[in-house]
């Protein structure tokens, strides 16, 4: 039976009337990938190795990676040589992605649809809470480990079953 209802992973992360919905599926999120004419997966230093693992697959299908944090020491270190992969602070990044004239990466335009994993809990909450509150033009999804109600949509919280998470993760990259 479907949960209707997610705590936050993080207590003191009360986000208002308007939460996540929860994803219990992969394949949801993968069509909208699809969709999305410009979509953009940020990951943080909160990775596992099988989590780092999967975004490495995210990246051989041309995903625009951005990596934040130390993350982009765990690229460097697996010798990753494709250009889709970028850095930035992420702070600084969701500054540029609230302005719907950013030019993006790449200067090909702002992206509409934003995927988080692997961030700090309480800086990528923030980034989805200002994201949610002023940036009506991008959908922004946690599939994180975590359940973030400040994204439109998010996985619950998996932290203590990685593999069911890392199940979701590959349902999605095999639905790509």
């Amino acid at each position: 039976m479907a949960k209707a209802f997610e705590q936050p992973f993080d207590a003191a992360n009360i986000p208002g009337p308007k939460m996540a919905t929860l994803l219990e599926k992969g394949k949801p999120v993968a069509n909208m990938i699809k969709r999305a004419k410009r979509p953009l997966l940020i990951v943080g230093p909160d990775m596992t190795d099988a989590m780092f693992e999967r975004v490495l697959r995210f990246a051989e299908k041309g995903m625009t990676i951005v990596a934040t944090g130390s993350a982009i020491t765990r690229f460097v270190e697996a010798g990753y040589k494709g250009n889709n992969v970028k850095y930035a602070v992420l702070h600084e990044l969701t500054q540029f992605l609230l302005d719907p004239e950013w030019k993006g990466l790449d200067g090909n335009g702002n992206y509409d649809l934003v995927l988080m994993l692997g961030t700090i809990y309480y800086h990528g909450s923030q980034m989805l809470a200002a994201i949610k509150n002023f940036a009506p033009h991008i959908r922004a999804l946690a599939i994180d480990r975590y359940y973030h109600p400040n994204a439109a949509m998010s996985f619950g919280n998996l932290w203590k079953k990685e593999e069911d998470y890392l199940k979701l993760l590959d349902e999605i990259l095999n639905e790509l």
